[in-house]
This record gives structure tokens, sequence and C-alpha cells, in this order.
């Protein structure tokens, strides 16, 4: 569906930019008749308002209901870029498709988030490279289903060297990316292109005010022995700060599907 195979320098290429910026973009990887399917399906499924996010519709649990975009999920579990950006054997975490009609994302992501907003770093977006091997323990997976390329499109954009960042980027700047002068990037987006984005990187989207449609689909892996995010918030986490894994209590012969 979207195999592609790894040269030396594919890989050489791959664990720079991936540690240097954050984020690895492959051009156009879906294409076509895949990219038309994958918006069929979508418009299928249907979207929902978020509370949350002004301005944005949102499906989840893409990876529950059989289908092509079931399936474009298993295709990129066992993508090799995956399977080298992780470098442990993984598991899906979360999947779900997103709109967003007008406003802008806040950043959200990497060492500037804390659970329960505690002073606890969320050590599933923490990532590095030791002897040329990378570890990430979050990796979500971007594909754009539409053009994304001008400032009024919403254009994904980073702080820029945030995902090595040793302080928590909202606690000490409370303003906002306003603060962070300099050190925003925008990236421009075609339809088909997938990003692999590691969530130690701060990340958003501009203020979106084009009629133009602004969809993706998000697919986020992770080790194995990584906990379902959704699991370590709210009453999963005791007074002591303990936050219980799935295969605790929940799945006796310690299986890691949901």
């Amino acid at each position: 569906m979207i195999d592609v195979a790894l040269s030396p320098t594919d890989r050489a290429r791959l664990e720079y930019s991936f540690d240097s910026r954050g984020f690895v973009v492959w051009p156009r990887l879906l294409v076509s008749d895949k990219l038309e399917e994958a918006r069929r399906c979508l418009e299928s499924r249907g979207l929902a308002a978020e509370q949350w996010h002004d301005g944005q519709r949102r499906a989840s649990g893409l990876h529950h209901v059989p289908g092509f975009l079931r399936s474009l999920g298993e295709a990129l579990y066992g993508h090799p870029v995956t399977d080298f950006l992780i470098s442990y054997p993984h598991r899906m975490l979360e999947s779900y498709a997103i709109e967003r009609t007008w406003g802008s994302l806040d950043l959200h992501g990497g060492n500037a988030e804390f659970l329960d907003g505690r002073d606890v770093r969320d050590i599933s977006a923490r990532s590095w490279v030791e002897g040329g091997r990378i570890y990430s323990l979050r990796v979500k997976v971007l594909i754009y289903l539409d053009d994304v390329t001008e400032v009024e499109d919403g254009r994904f954009g980073y702080i820029e060297g945030s995902h090595k960042s040793a302080f928590a980027f909202h606690r000490a700047f409370p303003e906002g990316r306003g603060c962070a002068t300099g050190l925003w990037r925008a990236v421009e987006m075609r339809a088909g292109d997938i990003v692999w984005l590691n969530e130690a990187l701060l990340h958003g989207a501009e203020e979106k005010t084009s009629p133009k449609r602004r969809r993706l689909l998000a697919f986020t892996y992770g080790p194995a022995f990584m906990a379902n995010w959704k699991e370590l918030h709210g009453p999963s986490q005791s007074a002591s700060g303990y936050l219980p894994t799935e295969t605790e209590g929940k799945y006796p012969d310690g299986r890691l599907d949901e």
C-alpha cells in the first residue's frame, strides 16, 4: 500500500532528520487512488465536533473498524520507517482523524506537558539517539489528505529544538508561542505527504482562515512496553503518582492489544 525500501543513505537521512528536527516528511507517499479512498472512508466514517478544540472535528479509534483506514494503520505499523525510528517491537497506542475548519492548534506534546498538571514529566514523549540507534517512546504518523501550504491554511509548525529541551516550555513561557521569537517553524504539507513525528517535539498549527479543507489521519506507535496514554489519566493515577499499565489486572494473560 505504501511500501518503500530503505537504502543506507535513506537510513542516515532519516536518523539525522529525526534527531535534529524531530520529524521526517516522506513526500507524496500516499497517492492517487489510495488518497481518494482514504478521503472517502473518512467521509463515510464521519467526524464529530471536539469540545476542547474550537473549530476542529475528530473521529477516534480508526484501527478498531475494519476497512481501508484500519489497513492503512496496519501498513504503517509494519512500515520500515516506523520500525527504524522506534527501534523496538512496537504497538499502536491510538488512532484518529481530524479536520480543522478555523482557528489555531495550540502547542502540545513533548517536555511541555505534565500529567494532571503536576510537575511530573510525561516519559512517553522522550527520545534519544545513542550509538547510531534511535530510541523513541512515542512516534505519531500523520497522513495529510489535503494541501496545507499557505499561512491561511493553518500550516503545521513546531518550536525548533524543543524535543531536546531540558525544561518545560509552557511553564517557562506561560504566554505561549509568542515568547519563542525566532524558534517557530512552519512547514508546508501536500496531500499524500506522510510525517513521522517525534512526540517529544512541541508542535501545533497556525491559525486557519482559508475555506480550504484541512484533513489528516494520525496513527501513534510506541514500544510494546508503553501503555495507552488514556490509561495514564485521571482515576488510573493513584495519589502517590503510581501509574498502572493496562497489563496489570486488566489483561491477566499479558496481551497488549486493546
